[in-house]
This record gives structure tokens, sequence and C-alpha cells, in this order.
């Protein structure tokens, strides 16, 4: 059960998304929210090959203190108007805080939540969304502007039966369980290739029904996988995107994620929960 959900906000437009989202999660599961403020990094953030050395890594910034301390209040703002209701809240801020903070609050927490990288003009591909799913080892929810409201009820899980996918299986499992309507996609393979009826099946015995669909989007590249996967989900009316986040090594991309991941991730409109 999710019971303790960690809303991370760098002081843009993410501060709402992420705020607005995390309320949502926290309202189905009865949990409470504890929102972290960042000071923003530099443009671009620190995409390929962030590593952690748990040794405290400043941010570097690239705008001026006053326009930091304007973001910190738009924070603070989202925060009393969206998250301080909730009962069990708590907000933390600082100007010294670095991504080993969010790191060590969010190995303690259930769920993060983040907003969607590339909305914010100031901070395009924060180093937070990485540091978040490759450090955290917990469920990572991305935040599209509009978050929707209500419960999670038609979820789509993206499975291809790699170690990824089947951890994100394992952390949405609470969401899965509250579903009216879930649907396992396999996108470009048979849904035999990947065993998609043995997850059926254990699905089924956690009391969750379930039905496998496939699409074939042909020989594409990640990015085209993706936007296939987004398509789909998109006409479904999807509640929630479930699926494992694929890097390329020391391949530098957006976030240093592989094609497909970095697509999903900066084009659903809807909540998306992800696990490296």
């Amino acid at each position: 059960m999710i019971k303790s959900i960690l809303a991370v906000s760098e002081g843009g437009p993410d501060a709402v998304m992420s705020f607005r989202l995390a309320a949502r999660v926290a309202a189905a599961f009865d949990g409470a929210v504890d929102a972290l403020h960042l000071p923003v990094g530099p443009a671009g953030g620190m995409a390929g090959g962030l590593a952690m050395s748990g040794e405290a890594m400043p941010l570097l910034i690239d705008i001026d203190d006053s326009r930091l301390e304007e973001r910190a209040k738009e924070t603070e703002r989202a925060y009393k108007e969206i998250v301080a209701p909730i009962k069990g809240a708590t907000y933390t801020a600082a100007k010294t805080a670095t991504l080993d903070t969010m790191v060590a609050m969010g190995r303690c927490a259930d769920i993060l939540v983040l907003g969607r990288p590339g909305a914010d003009p100031e901070n395009v591909a924060p180093a937070t969304v990485e540091a978040a799913l490759y450090e955290c080892a917990r469920a990572v929810m991305i935040a599209p502007p509009d978050v929707g409201t209500g419960p999670f009820d038609k979820v789509i899980v993206a499975w291809n039966s790699s170690f990824q996918a089947a951890r994100a299986v394992e952390y949405a499992l609470p969401f899965l369980k509250k579903a009216k309507e879930v649907t396992i996609l396999v996108i470009g393979q048979k849904p035999d290739d990947v065993g998609a009826a043995y997850l059926a099946r254990n699905l089924g015995r956690h009391g969750i029904a379930t039905t496998i669909d496939a699409i074939d989007p042909g020989v594409v590249s990640g990015r085209a996988r993706g936007r296939a996967l987004r398509d789909y989900t998109h006409g479904k009316a999807a509640d929630l995107l479930v699926m494992g986040a694929y890097g390329r090594g020391q391949v530098m991309s957006f976030l240093g994620l592989g094609g497909a991941t970095a697509k999903v991730i900066s084009s659903c409109r809807i909540p998306l929960l992800m696990a490296h």
C-alpha cells in the first residue's frame, strides 16, 4: 500500500504538476505527501551519466539568486494550495538541498512524483528525474500538465518481460489492485514470446483481472515505438501507464534513457509510473 509520497519540485511549472498528482495518489490510498523543493540545476540538467557518490552534490545554477528565490516561492505557494490540506503533509526546502537530499528522502518513501521534463524553459531536462529513476530504488511517477482527477481506474501495463518492466509491475501492484480495467500491452512482439500469459496468471492470483493486447509498429526506432505506446494509451483513455525505464549505458540521450522511454516521458498526456 502507498502511504508516503515524495513530491519533488524545482519551482517552475513542475511544482503544480507534481503536487497535484501527488495529491491524487494520496487521495486514492489515504496517504501523506512529503513535498521537497530543490534549487534548479543548469539548463539541460546532468543528463547522460549522473553518478551519485553519496557525497553532497550541490546543483549548479545558471539563473540569478533573485529568480531562484522566486522559484522557491512558487513551490511554497503550490504546496500551501495543493498539498498542505492533506493530513500528515510536510514541506522541506533549503538553498543547500541537493540531489542527495532527494535520494535520501526518496529511498524512504513509497513512491516519488515529479513533473514532466521539458515543461520548464528554465530547466529543460532536470537531473532530478534521472536521479529518481536510477538511484532511489522506488517507483517514479511522471506528472503531465493535466494530471487528471479521481481514481486510477484504467491502467495500461507495457510488457516486454524485461527486469525493468517486471519491477514496474511490482511497484504498480497497489494501483493494479484498485483498477477496474488492466491491459497488458505488448509492442512489436508476440505476447507468447514475452510471457504475457504468465504475467496475467500471476496478476489474477492477486485478484487482478487483465486483458492482453498487442500492437505491431513495424521495424521502427525506439522513439517510434514510444509514439505507438503513447498513442495506444491515449486512445484507450487510460488513467495510468506503467512501464520500465530503459537506459542505453553511456550513450548520451534525453535523461540518459532509451529513445522509447524518452519519447513517452516527454509527451504522455496521462500519469506515468516507471521503474528502472
